[in-house]
């Protein structure tokens, strides 16, 4: 005679427990090593049973998208910097043109050339690097490179918020998928109290209401079935008409 199968469930369970674990980095969980270890032991698990595995099962975090987020939150910053360097620029070549002029004026004091002018031009005192048509091109540049990161980093925030949050989707999907496992293995295994007495009382009473309503439409079906059948009255007379036809013959 074959030896009956043993029930290896609560191994498959702590296996994929454990596996689950590992791959989102809470395998060091306190739910998740004792209860890992019961199962695996197969003990206590009415004790299990009394906890939901939805509520104490530890919510993985997910580093999908965490690079593109890291890099946008350093553009952020770059942008927010690079939004000030126009000014800073454009105060730093005032001063040096200001300085210049005033060497100009002192070197040619009956020039009538005015400060805008000195500064376009330079009259070879002021550098050409700080000539108010070289430092208009760099502002221009500059707000240029920030109009770009801000395209940027508005792209690159967004995606990176769908990335996480699909690969958040997943991770609870998983979650709720082991939780449920979990939860259908503990359901067996609770000890018998007036409250599980009467839910398993309650289930049964709704399966037995599934067989009656099942039975009855058999038992509905199986009389228009034997209605159609012809009935005795019907068959008598019916070879009564056969014996005259063979007589009459």
């Amino acid at each position: 005679m074959a030896k009956p199968r043993k029930n290896t469930e609560h191994l498959e369970l702590a296996q994929s427990l454990s596996t689950w674990g590992r791959k989102y980095k809470v395998n060091d969980d306190p739910y998740l090593v004792a209860f890992t270890e019961a199962l695996s032991s197969n003990r206590d698990l009415a004790m299990w049973s009394t906890l939901n595995p939805l509520e104490y099962l530890p919510q993985p975090e997910t580093d999908e998208g965490a690079r593109i987020i890291t890099y946008n939150h350093f553009l952020t910053i770059a942008r927010n910097i690079l939004v000030f360097v126009p000014v800073a620029l454009t105060w730093d070549a005032v001063g040096h043109a200001t300085s210049a002029f005033a060497v100009y004026v002192q070197a040619n004091p009956n020039s009538v050339t005015n400060f805008l002018e000195f500064w376009q031009n330079g009259f070879g005192v002021l550098s050409q690097s700080w000539t108010i048509g070289h430092i208009a091109y760099l502002d221009f540049l500059l707000i240029g490179a920030v109009i770009a990161l801000t395209m940027v980093t508005s792209f690159l925030g967004k995606r990176g918020q769908n990335i996480r949050a699909k690969a958040l989707k997943i991770v609870d999907s998983e979650r709720l998928s082991i939780g449920l496992s979990l939860a259908k293995f503990l359901f067996t295994k609770r000890a018998v109290t007036p409250t599980t007495l009467n839910q398993n009382v309650s289930t049964s009473i709704q399966n037995l209401n599934h067989a009656a309503k099942a039975l009855e439409k058999i038992t509905l079906s199986l009389e228009k079935s034997v209605k159609a059948f012809p009935s005795n009255k019907d068959v008598l007379a019916e070879l009564k008409q056969v014996r005259t036809r063979l007589n009459l013959q």
